[in-house]
């Protein structure tokens, strides 16, 4: 029975996978008829080697391909001889494996090579014989070339792609004759790998590979191509459950990232299914289940989290933006030409919406605040939050109520001697950015262990932020918002009565903080009812 993977190449025949048969036609039709040479760059386990390894298998009946990898090249990268020796190599077996005429292989091969008069410029030497293996050969060669991040801080990797563009000019113009099409896979572009190489200005953006054409195919899940596997999981397992609201869920967490697809799918079919909570797959594939596998994938050490976390430790200009964005909710503009955000980009971290910069989706933005929150265990705020944990909480259900009105005692006692003149920029924001990190350490504890939280994107604002809790198979909103009168509180309202009413809820929360010095007869909570729903509002 077929499985989802999570680790290597995904194939159809063994694992659960989105069909992504459209966007192969669309790769080959599009790119590589037209002799197109581009770079699929795509953040880490991003299923840039699935679609190289489906790209191969659709286009071997037609053409000759090779598909290598400089993953591990090690000290062979460190001499132009020693690569170009591997590179002969890698590209011989493959090319023998697809039945490429054993004679032209030879000489390919040959071991003459050692003593050519072209040890000491052997690029030189690899062109030529890239022009008598392709000339010589019955059908057209495609060169994939996968984990090119290898060898991408070497300038021995520009001298190798400037060879490959001087072929294909020149082939362009029939004067030379090279492969049809080259295909790198990495999840640096080749701007940022001419840049790590040479960071002077007048370098930076002289690549060798400004042959490139565009690669603007969409490689994320969409939900109803979610929706297509699961149904196939739930055709072969024999039982029930809604799979439009798995489709749904998993891509409003993920934003279609593949590798975070698949891995709530393992973790349901593998792990939740293993818990005595569940203690059957059927069982797993619940509403609960669903937050059981999210709360799992959350605890992991993967390689996309170590990665994400280590960049926050050791740069310091990252963790300030990624503030900016998850705490302060600034308005930042998607801008590429901004080297951090170009860099968060590229690495899957932010996305572009609606021309704003934002954590590209719910995981990594919980990795994301998780983390800041982290730093803020051994306040007074969080402790206070751990003793309160038991009476605010059952198995299955958060008094949200109780919560908040703890919370409001405990800021009242520890924080109300805080007020500002909003009018004074610098501390009106800095009080606004720190009152919404005091309710998230308070809560984290509270939920730690048994449910998830995240904050909605659309609601991305200087003076709001819509938190949302998952628990026990319930659903909890509450917005963090600053207070700036009666009117702008309104509009909060409505707001939140609105986001109740696209996700079916009835009861919804509003905190409001307030930096007023005259604030005595504003403070309190109350109960207001909007279109049929009820929203408990407390201003602090």
């Amino acid at each position: 029975m077929k499985e989802f993977n999570t680790t290597g190449i995904c194939f159809p025949d063994r694992h659960y996978m989105v069909d992504t048969s459209e966007r192969i036609h669309r790769i080959i039709e599009e790119l590589i008829k037209k002799n197109k040479y581009f770079t699929i760059n795509r953040a880490r386990q991003y299923g840039k080697t699935t679609t190289i390894s489906r790209l191969r298998a659709a286009l071997r009946d037609e053409y000759y391909v090779a598909k290598i990898s400089f993953e591990g090249l090690g000290e062979t990268a460190k001499s132009e001889y020693g690569f170009v020796w591997k590179f002969i190599q890698l590209v011989g077996f493959q090319l023998s494996a697809a039945g490429f005429p054993q004679k032209v292989l030879d000489e390919w091969e040959a071991p003459s090579f050692k003593e050519s008069s072209f040890m000491n410029d052997s690029i030189a030497f690899l062109d030529i014989r890239i022009t008598r293996l392709c000339s010589q050969s019955d059908r057209e060669i495609i060169l994939f070339i996968d984990e090119v991040d290898g060898i991408s801080n070497n300038e021995l990797f520009l001298s190798f792609l400037g060879m490959l563009r001087r072929k294909y000019l020149s082939a362009s113009e029939g004067d030379d004759c090279t492969f049809k099409s080259v295909v790198l896979a990495g999840v640096y572009d080749i701007k940022n790998i001419q840049a790590k190489i040479r960071p002077n200005e007048e370098h930076q953006y002289n690549s060798p590979w400004n042959i490139t054409a565009d690669f603007d195919i969409d490689m994320s899940f969409h939900t109803d191509e979610i929706e297509t596997m699961l149904k196939e999981y739930r055709k072969d397992h024999g039982f029930d459950f809604d799979t439009a609201w798995f489709a749904g869920q998993i891509f409003a967490y993920t934003s279609g990232y593949p590798f975070l697809v698949s891995r709530l799918c393992w973790l349901l079919d593998t792990k939740v299914c293993m818990d005595p909570d569940f203690g059957s797959k059927q069982a797993a594939w619940s509403q609960n289940g669903f937050q059981r596998a999210v709360k799992l994938l959350l605890k992991e050490q993967n390689t996309l989290f170590d990665d994400l976390n280590k960049k926050l430790d050791s740069d310091e200009k990252l963790k300030n933006l990624v503030y900016r964005i998850v705490v302060c909710r600034e308005n930042i503009p998607f801008n590429q030409n901004d080297n951090l955000i170009k860099f968060g980009t590229m690495f899957g971290w932010f996305k572009d919406l609606n021309g704003k910069t934002v954590i590209s989706n719910r995981i990594f933005e919980t990795i994301i605040c998780d983390k800041l929150l982290q730093e803020r265990t051994t306040t007074r705020i969080y402790k206070e939050g751990v003793l309160e944990t038991i009476q605010l909480k059952t198995s299955t259900e958060l008094n949200m109520d109780k919560i908040i009105e703890r919370f409001a005692a405990h800021y009242k006692s520890m924080y109300a001697d805080r007020t500002s003149d909003i009018g004074s920029a610098d501390i009106g924001q800095e009080l606004e950015n720190e009152a919404r990190m005091i309710f998230l350490t308070f809560l984290k504890p509270i939920i730690n262990g048994s449910g998830n939280y995240y904050m909605e994107p659309e609601a991305f604002d200087k003076t709001r932020t819509d938190i949302v809790v998952d628990y026990g198979g319930h659903q909890y909103v509450i917005e963090a918002k600053i207070w700036h009168g009666e009117s702008y509180e309104q509009s909060g309202r409505e707001q939140l009565c609105g986001y109740l009413k696209r996700y079916n809820l009835p009861v919804g929360w509003l905190i409001s903080f307030c930096f007023n010095k005259n604030k005595d007869t504003l403070v309190g909570t109350r109960e207001i009812r909007i279109d049929g729903k009820i929203i408990r509002e407390t201003v602090l």
